[in-house]
């Protein structure tokens, strides 16, 4: 059986609308599909109504990014209440300042004569949340970059010539609020925290601490001789083991749903947890 328990729609920055997701997953025989859409829950209640009564399973999900130095932390929270006033607010504020960077970095790329506008960049955006990969799109529709990987490598990407941070929760809060609004708190792909065994041990440890759930282990960010490492430190804290694509349609095009490698399903022993 065919799952994904990590997949974006254009409610934030991917390119399928959350109707045109389900239609995807179900041509691609998936029986359990997830969105957890970045910092906003705008495209639920779309993605759980299209899907009643279809041949899948859809879980409500949404993902947070939170501060983080080295890489980048972000905390998924499944089966998440969209009707929880306090995270919507905080997820609201989380929106605005993302406005409020975009407007920011197109400044810095209009100042090396990259000559693209927010009314271009929002044009891209199918929900709430207009992020970089729209500002990316946006570049690579005027010839500036060859790709969206370009645009991120180059322009976009942390340290690089125009990237703006933002306001974010810090982990231990955003697995807090994720609890409150009745979900799972998930840490997402940690390879991505770039941190070596022994941190990632004490980091695990902490949030474990403040209600952590489960470890997304099954991504494509992580190294196949590296599985067993997070498997590992997931059975350590009694975590749920977890996988998703992170399908994203246009912007990430070698992320397959259902896939963990473009050859490799997401094990069905993930969804375990969430069903």
């Amino acid at each position: 059986m065919l799952i994904d328990l990590h997949a974006h729609s254009s409610a934030s920055d991917g390119s399928l609308s959350p109707e045109e997701l389900i239609d995807y997953a179900i041509e691609k025989e998936i029986k359990i599909l997830a969105l957890c859409d970045h910092d906003t829950t705008g495209g639920l209640s779309r993605f759980i109504a299209y899907g009643a009564g279809k041949d899948i399973n859809t879980i409500s999900g949404l993902e947070i990014s939170a501060t983080w130095e080295k890489g980048n932390c972000h905390i998924m929270g499944l089966g998440i209440s969209s009707d929880y006033a306090p995270l919507e607010s905080i997820l609201q504020k989380i929106r605005d300042s993302r406005d409020n960077r975009n407007l920011h970095i197109i400044e810095k790329l209009n100042s090396f004569g990259i000559d693209i506008t927010i009314d271009q960049v929002e044009s891209l955006a199918g929900g709430d949340v207009i992020a970089r990969p729209h500002i990316a799109r946006a570049m690579l529709n005027k010839g500036h970059v060859s790709s969206v990987q370009e645009a991120f490598d180059k322009y976009l990407a942390k340290g690089a010539p125009a990237y703006v941070d933002r306001y974010r929760l810090d982990p231990e809060n955003a697995v807090q609020l994720l609890l409150e609004a009745r979900s799972l708190p998930v840490l997402a792909h940690p390879s991505q925290l770039r941190l070596s065994t022994e941190e990632l041990d004490n980091f695990v440890e902490k949030v474990k601490c403040m209600g952590l759930a489960g470890m997304e282990i099954y991504t494509p960010y992580t190294p196949d001789d590296e599985l067993p490492l997070y498997i590992n430190i997931a059975e350590k804290y009694n975590l749920f083991i977890t996988g998703g694509s992170d399908f994203h349609g246009e912007s990430k095009p070698n992320h397959f749903l259902g896939y963990y490698r473009k050859d490799k399903p997401i094990p069905e022993s993930c969804a375990i947890a969430v069903i």
